[in-house]
């Protein structure tokens, strides 16, 4: 590797690389509104052709389209890389104190220069300062030292309802693949940069009620005065939401889950000792001050010690994200006095557990069956299995070799709250999953995101983050080398 080429090769391409940065982040591509998605998926697929894949193709998405790329650099190692081009909406743009959509240059927040704008964090501006550090080396050396097989979804924020088709659809690319790869940036204001080791299982759903043979209920919306002959289909949901918890709305009473429910992993020695370091970490705080609890404090248990993070790593989780049907206020058009035709909740739910995400979503169906629900639909929008990658493995050793060559704190968690579709590749083809552990970082905040460019803070500035990317490709196809 022509290490000091590379370096120099990105300096001088600096301007161009935060270009590409700002032109990601210009193009809106909201998901949830259909705003932009057409123009975004064409914008990720020139990325991959100008990158040097010789093979790109669009894939059917349930809403929209994935991207599936090959870079063939002619290695005996594959990775899998994966890749978010959907954002988060944004609600109150007059709140901004910058253009969400303008992918703006500017000073702010104390930093010299940042990239403002929707995306620019989560996840479009660490995804192209992948793609510049992969572009510099292949400027430079002609190709990458292993094969990358890119898979790209515009459905990350709606729960990935496609991604595991996409993966299925590939399969035979990636039947020798050596990992699933999604460096991201980590780094927080201290300068640590945190690795996470597994994911809980996800599954995001909405049990829906419509009005009809079944349950008496209108087939379109009418006027409530029908109410003394016709069942309101919010109140048979709120019958069947009612089912799945205790009276207090904790727990879970959905019949056949117990065990799961109850259930935690058994913790090898690798995660235990994890669990006791970020307890070390943290021993002077409490866990409402560092997990992301949202102020809540209206525990009755002090938030310290191991057992409230195990909890919250390992812990099942069930809950209510939204509820919708009729009159939702004076905007919607409807008048108040009305039953509904239909209702819907939406669902997620976050499991480690053996038992397989589809299995679980089987077992909500008897239950609801079996207590005489068979009107209420489910549809599933993702369905995933946890993962987990031991520490001791090679590649997370190397990325925390690289961090320390770089001086860089690592701080490593032996699962992460959220689950997704990093999961699927790790499962399907039992490799490890690599996601975090490069440097640079930001605001990804609801409100005024930005990624930091250039900043005397902790936080890496652009050049140096590519910089570290390089080192850490080439520390990888090192590390796999040296473990065959």
């Amino acid at each position: 590797m022509n290490k000091n080429k590379i370096y120099n090769y990105i300096d001088d391409n600096l301007d161009t690389h935060i270009q590409n940065i700002q032109s990601w982040v210009k193009q809106k591509s909201v998901s949830w509104d259909n705003l932009g998605m057409d123009d975004a998926s064409k914008m990720v697929f020139e990325s991959f052709k100008k990158l040097g894949c010789k093979e790109v193709e669009y894939i059917d998405g349930k809403y929209y389209p994935g991207i599936y790329a090959y870079y063939d650099a002619g290695s005996k190692y594959t990775l899998h890389n994966y890749c978010m081009y959907d954002t988060r909406t944004v609600e109150k743009p007059e709140q901004w104190d910058f253009d969400p959509w303008g992918g703006e240059l500017i000073e702010y927040d104390g930093h010299e220069e940042v990239i403002g704008g929707r995306g620019s964090m989560g996840a479009k501006g660490p995804y192209v300062a992948w793609l510049n550090s992969l572009e510099s080396i292949i400027a430079i050396e002609g190709t990458l030292p292993f094969n990358i097989v890119f898979i790209a979804e515009g459905e990350e924020i709606m729960g990935s309802p496609s991604y595991r088709n996409f993966i299925k659809s590939y399969s035979n690319k990636l039947a020798n693949v050596n990992a699933s790869f999604c460096p991201t940036s980590t780094q927080n204001m201290n300068g640590d940069v945190t690795i996470g080791m597994g994911l809980k299982g996800m599954i995001v759903l909405d049990l829906i009620v419509k009005g009809g043979e079944k349950n008496n209920g209108p087939h379109n919306t009418i006027h409530s005065s029908a109410a003394s002959l016709v069942n309101c289909p919010p109140f048979r949901l709120i019958q069947a939401l009612s089912s799945l918890t205790d009276k207090e709305g904790k727990g879970c009473k959905i019949k056949g889950m117990e065990n799961i429910w109850n259930e935690r992993k058994l913790l090898d020695d690798d995660e235990t000792t994890l669990l006791n370091n970020l307890v070390e970490i943290y021993k002077n705080k409490d866990w409402r001050d560092v997990l992301p609890l949202g102020g809540a404090n209206n525990y009755d248990i002090e938030l310290s010690g191991i057992e409230p993070l195990k909890d919250f790593l390992y812990g099942p989780t069930l809950n209510i994200s939204g509820l919708r049907s009729g009159f939702l206020g004076k905007e919607t058009g409807l008048i108040p006095f009305i039953i509904p035709s239909e209702a819907t909740a939406s669902i997620d739910m976050r499991i480690v557990t053996k038992v397989s995400s589809d299995e679980i979503i089987n077992i909500l169906r008897t239950h609801l069956d079996s207590l005489g629900f068979n009107d209420v639909d489910i549809e599933i929008f993702s369905s995933f299995d946890y993962c987990h990658t031991s520490s001791t493995d090679p590649i997370v050793n190397t990325i925390e070799n690289t961090l320390n060559k770089w001086n860089i704190n690592c701080v490593k968690w032996p699962m992460q709250a959220g689950g997704g579709p990093w999961s699927v590749v790790p499962n399907v083809f039992n490799v490890p999953c690599y996601r975090g552990g490069v440097i640079g970082g930001g605001n990804r905040g609801n409100l005024n995101e930005y990624m930091i460019i250039k900043s005397k803070s902790k936080v890496a500035n652009l050049d140096q983050t590519e910089k570290y990317i390089v080192d850490l490709i080439y520390d990888v196809k090192n590390s796999l080398e040296n473990s065959k």
